[in-house]
């Protein structure tokens, strides 16, 4: 897994889509990337749990992105908060202090839950929600083992932090 730090790769599933990004660090349980979701575009990171994948791959076509990346100057890798990958509360604490809005994502479905941490408890994580209207609203619940993705800094999720904000 070390030769893959700071390149871009494919993360396959068992049973949704691959993810692409650049690999930043790694666990036994976790893997923090920084997201590639289309073409030679770089938009957040992604803190992936460990289950469910089927292989973790490069490619020419991933060869070809990272050259781009280079020629265009992206830095892929730059340094981001320290972001402990030891357990789901540790992860999740740190992106809440230094980013302040994160989303999860399920084992099952394609949903995502943007919001805010409002409590942890030895099982279950709670959000508050935010709509995509840039309303905070709801508590809602999840179950942490049943979290596969935990994703935060995109464009998406920093935008509706800021019209939050100035409401």
């Amino acid at each position: 897994m070390k030769k893959l730090l700071n390149k871009l790769i494919i993360i396959e599933f068992e049973d949704k889509e691959p993810q692409k990004g650049i690999l930043i660090n790694y666990s036994k349980n976790w893997f923090l990337i920084k997201s590639n979701p289309v073409d030679f575009i770089l938009d957040g990171y992604s803190i992936i749990k460990n289950c469910n994948i089927k292989n973790i791959t490069t490619n020419d076509d991933t060869e070809f992105v990272e050259k781009a990346m280079e020629l265009k100057g992206i830095s892929v890798g730059k340094k981001i908060h320290k972001i402990p990958l030891k357990n789901f509360d540790s992860i999740v604490e740190s992106i809440q202090k230094n980013f302040g809005i994160f989303s999860l994502a399920k084992k099952r479905g394609d949903a995502i839950y943007p919001g805010k941490l409002k409590k942890l408890t030895d099982e279950k994580i709670i959000l508050t929600w935010i709509d995509s209207n840039a309303n905070w609203g709801e508590e809602r619940e999840f179950t942490k083992d049943k979290i596969r993705t935990i994703d935060f800094d995109s464009d998406y999720l920093f935008s509706l932090k800021l019209l939050a904000e100035n409401k």
